[in-house]
């Protein structure tokens, strides 16, 4: 099983392409010297091109900087033949391309054109949609021959973290990172917010005393309550097999607008400003539900948060923490629900943590930092213009 905790860093990369590989559909366009692969099961998931950068590796036998997902398997039918593919589909910014020059007649090769998403679309996309795309093949000289496809767009909102077909199986889990984007304009906003209640607290990466780590992490959850954020119980499982397992998971901005975070959204976006701060942290994905942990210094255990209880309100009272002392403004409503979130947090992890070594889809430690390492990045649902932050 291939996991963003086991994978070596050089092979990130090629996580898209065993997606393709680990679920084959079956080929519904098919001629004798070309077909089309479009995978899992004829289904595009955006995120998993937009999680990564282009590899830029050039292969023998591959042509173009795509993730796999869709691509092109092609006979050469003459020594050195030149191929032009276009792809038009709803969904993408410009037509995908790629040119190839096919060494040996004969031989198979693939075309993998990178898929050009249009952004602030895919963002407005509330579910799958069957949506046709067109292939424009030209071979040499000849005419384009033009072949079309139904294919099943997802929305940018969904995660695809796990794929089986039969003995074979794939863990995307590192998938939700790409979801905590700590350059997000409602990351600038909640930061703003905590240097107007908290001037005297660092907002920058450095060095932090394990209080100052525990002060900020408490600094942006109380911006979020005070904001009006609340915890809302839904379950955002999407599939849960028997051969796909995604989630749906609200992007910042819609967190911020509608001022509502189910497990895995409040998680994301606690752990995105967190990153931005320069504290690591890591998603937990147990069984129907997901936590946030994040480390106080360079070394000893994690702090556990349950982000459920963002919002709550008349719990009881709890002894002061040490690192109110951090603090200039203290809401006491916020307060409360955060050491109370810890605690619980605590708990839970507690209760959950044997099922880490066990290797099932529903358990997943996704360690921000790690994930960055290996290539993944921040989606970016808006244009690069960023408008300015909601409020």
């Amino acid at each position: 099983m291939l996991s963003v905790q086991t994978l070596p860093r050089r092979c990130a990369a090629w996580l898209l392409l065993a997606v393709a590989l680990a679920v084959l559909p079956r080929p519904a366009v098919c001629a004798a010297d070309w077909q089309v692969r479009i995978s899992p099961d004829d289904a595009l998931y955006p995120v998993l091109d937009l999680s990564q950068r282009p590899s830029g590796k050039p292969d023998a036998q591959r042509y173009g900087d795509g993730s796999g997902m869709l691509a092109i398997e092609i006979t050469a039918a003459q020594d050195g033949e030149r191929v032009d593919l276009r792809v038009t589909a709803p969904g993408l910014r410009e037509a995908a391309h790629v040119q190839a020059v096919l060494p040996r007649a004969g031989e198979q090769y693939t075309l993998r054109p990178r898929l050009q998403w249009n952004r602030p679309a895919l963002a407005s996309l509330e579910k799958p949609q069957d949506v046709e795309a067109e292939f424009a093949l030209r071979r040499g000289d000849a005419p384009a021959e033009h072949r079309r496809r139904r294919i099943r767009l997802h929305p940018l909102s969904e995660a695809l973290y796990y794929v089986r077909d039969g003995k074979d199986h794939v863990d995307l889990g590192w998938i939700f990172a790409a979801y905590a984007d700590p350059g997000s304009r409602v990351i600038d906003r909640i930061l703003d917010e905590v240097a107007e209640r908290h001037p005297f607290l660092p907002l920058t990466p450095g060095r932090r005393t394990p209080a100052q780590a525990l002060a900020s992490a408490y600094a942006i959850w109380e911006v979020l309550q005070l904001h009006g954020v609340r915890y809302a119980d839904e379950d955002p499982g999407l599939a849960r097999g028997p051969s796909v397992w995604s989630q749906h998971v609200r992007l910042h901005d819609a967190v911020w607008n509608e001022r509502r975070a189910n497990c895995i959204d409040g998680s994301l976006l606690l752990a995105a400003a967190l990153e931005r701060l320069g504290l690591r942290s890591v998603l937990l994905l147990v069984p129907r539900h997901a936590l946030l942990a994040f480390y106080t210094g360079d070394s000893g255990d994690p702090v556990f948060v349950e982000t459920t209880l963002l919002g709550a309100r008349q719990l009881a009272v709890r002894p002061k923490p040490g690192f109110v002392g951090e603090l200039s403004l203290i809401d006491s409503d916020a307060l409360d629900s955060f050491s109370a979130a810890l605690v619980a947090g605590k708990a839970r992890y507690a209760r959950e943590a044997a099922g880490f070594g066990q290797r099932k889809p529903d358990y997943q430690w996704i360690d921000l930092t790690t994930a960055r390492s290996y290539g993944i990045i921040p989606l970016a649902a808006a244009d690069a213009s960023r408008p300015a932050a909601p409020r």
